[in-house]
Parts: C-alpha cells; sequence; structure tokens
C-alpha cells in the first residue's frame, strides 16, 4: 500500500520545528562528543545554507530544532545534517543501518505569536523527561544562552530576544519570566494543521495554499462532531466513548479521534481529551504511543487512515 510522505510546507524566512526520533526510540547520542559532533556539523550547515538557528535540546534519541530557513530548502539543509552525522556516528560507533525514524518532522510555526511557545516547548524537554529539575541544568539545549543572553557565533538568540524588549538585559529578564510562568500558553495548545503547520487557521490556510493543500482544512468540524463520526467508524457511540471503560478497542478509537482532530482539523489534545473527560497529560502519553504504532505497524497506519479519509469525505458531503 502506497502511503504519502509527511506534508512539506517550505518558505524562506519562516521559523521551523523540527524533530528526528531515533530508530525504534534507540539512542541517537551515546556520550557527549557524539552530541558536540551533531552540534558542529548543525553550525556548518547554518553557514553554508544559510539558516538561523533559534533554538535546540538534544536528548539521548531524539533532537529538537527551532530553526528559520534561508534560501535554500529546510529539506536540502537536513539531509546534509543527517546524513552527515550518520556516517560519523556509525564510523565511530562501528555500526551499520539506519540512525534515525525515517525522515525527520517539520512544523511550520507562526513565529509571531508562537516563537516562545515552541522555545519553551523544546527547552522544558528535559524537565519532562525527568533529567533535570531546572531546564538550566541541562547542558545540552540552547536555554542558558537565551537565560544568560550569551552570543554563540551559530546560535541565533539576538533573533528572539529582539521580539521581547529592545535592550538585551530586559529581553533575558523577560525570557526568564516566560519559562516561570505557568500561565503562558503551551505549545501543545497551539492548532496543528495538515501535519505540517501550528498556528492559526487563517496563518495555515495561507501556507497551504503555497502548496496546494488548503483542502486538508476541514471547517465543519468539531471535537464533538469528529469524535463521534470516529466512534461510529468503530461501531460504539460517542457516550459510550466518554464513559470510563479502558477495552484496547474503546482506547484505540479514543486515540484515534484525539490524533486525526490534532493533524487534520487542528485541534489540541487539550481539547480532544476534555471531550471524552479524560486527563490530558495521560491521554497525551496514549496518542504519542499510537503515534509510534502508526509509524512501525502497517496495518494500524492503514486503519487510521481509512478512518482519516472517511471523515474528509463526510466533511466534504461525499458520501460512501
Amino acid at each position: 500500500m502506497f502511503l504519502a510522505r509527511p506534508l512539506r510546507v517550505e518558505l524562506r524566512g519562516a521559523v521551523y520545528h523540527v524533530i528526528a526520533r531515533g530508530n525504534e526510540r534507540k539512542a541517537i547520542f551515546r556520550d557527549d562528543l557524539d552530541r558536540e559532533v551533531y552540534l558542529e556539523r548543525l553550525a556548518q550547515c547554518r553557514s553554508r545554507f544559510q539558516f538561523r538557528v533559534l533554538g535546540y535540546c538534544l536528548m539521548n534519541n531524539h533532537v529538537h530544532l527551532a530553526l528559520e530557513r534561508g534560501p535554500v530548502a529546510l529539506s536540502r539543509s537536513m539531509l546534509a545534517l543527517q546524513s552527515f552525522y550518520v556516517q560519523r556516528f556509525n564510523f565511530r560507533h562501528k555500526r551499520v543501518g539506519h540512525l534515525f525514524q525515517g525522515r525527520y518532522k517539520a512544523f511550520l510555526v507562526q513565529d509571531e505569536r508562537y516563537l516562545f511557545a515552541l522555545l519553551r516547548y523544546i527547552h522544558l524537554n528535559p524537565v519532562r523527561a525527568r533529567l533535570v529539575d531546572r531546564p538550566e541544568a541541562y547542558r545540552w539545549s540552547s536555554d542558558r544562552c537565551y537565560r544568560e543572553g550569551k552570543r554563540l557565533p551559530w546560535l541565533d538568540v539576538d533573533v528572539a530576544l529582539g521580539k521581547l524588549a529592545l535592550k538585551r538585559e530586559e529581553a533575558v529578564s523577560v525570557y526568564r519570566r516566560l519559562m516561570a510562568s505557568r500561565d503562558e500558553q503551551t505549545y501543545e495548545d497551539v492548532a496543528t494543521y495538515g501535519s505540517a503547520v501550528k498556528g492559526d487557521r487563517q496563518f495555515a490556510e495561507r501556507a497551504l495554499v503555497t502548496v496546494g493543500e488548503a483542502r486538508r482544512l476541514p471547517s465543519a468540524w468539531t471535537p464533538e462532531s469528529l469524535a463521534e463520526s470516529v466512534a461510529r467508524a468503530a461501531g460504539l457511540s460517542l457516550e459510550h466513548l466518554k464513559q470510563p471503560g479502558k477495552s484496547m478497542k474503546e482506547s484505540r478509537a479514543r486515540l484515534t479521534a484525539a490524533y486525526l482532530g490534532r493533524r487534520d482539523a487542528g485541534f489540541s489534545i487539550a481539547r480532544m481529551a476534555k471531550c471524552f473527560g479524560r486527563e490530558e497529560s495521560t491521554f497525551n502519553r496514549g496518542v504519542r504511543r499510537l503515534e509510534d504504532l502508526i509509524n512501525r505497524d502497517e496495518s494500524i497506519r492503514a486503519d487510521v487512515e481509512r478512518i482519516g479519509s472517511h471523515l474528509r469525505r463526510r466533511n466534504t458531503g461525499i458520501h460512501d
């Protein structure tokens, strides 16, 4: 069965959240030297392809990057970064085969509204993973550079700090407050469209039109109506899914609705969790597990895509 590649929306000067994960969740960094090699190559690619590095976080088995695209396609820049690193990693550790899990993910982010939600998400990754208690305690992210106002030759902190205040000292102070605040909008709650764009609906529509994909944005769905349609496709009812049942069939239907709701309608996981009366953090972990299954298991992927196609047909008035 043919499955389309993830949608890529390439715009010069746009901000992207890039995620690269290790194959089978395995480590892509075994020690600090590996991390240093990766950052050195990132700096080289920045210079060669003229993009900006706004933020980064190197975890054990995945990477988060915030990049502002330059004149060269992001896909070309990432190929140069990833392929070089894989060669060095395999040579150094005497291994062969794939290191990363398929192609990297890249989300176009509406930077004027959500850049700091993205940076906050990236810099809090080690805290959520319980590697450290505070983001500034993690060595392998750009948080310290923002927090201390450091200028590294290849890290473009001034781009983001300049949006906070005219004076560097004041901008650094605002950044620290943003990182400490619990009232800021989370990156997870920013709507996602077409599995490719994070931002407001109008921003997503304008971006997706550039690649002929505006049709991916359904207009008629609400979280409840989408969840009800997924439940019906699973031979269940929405009221049934709202009950405390924990069977595999019920759980899969709820998570599928959340996954498709986020991917195709831009609903946050928090909104879908509320629709089913579920606790957000637990529900979010369940969606991540489903994403892993979709990446690994073709039958599950095909089943989810079948339901997704059914939802799009219903939304456009085309019925089986």
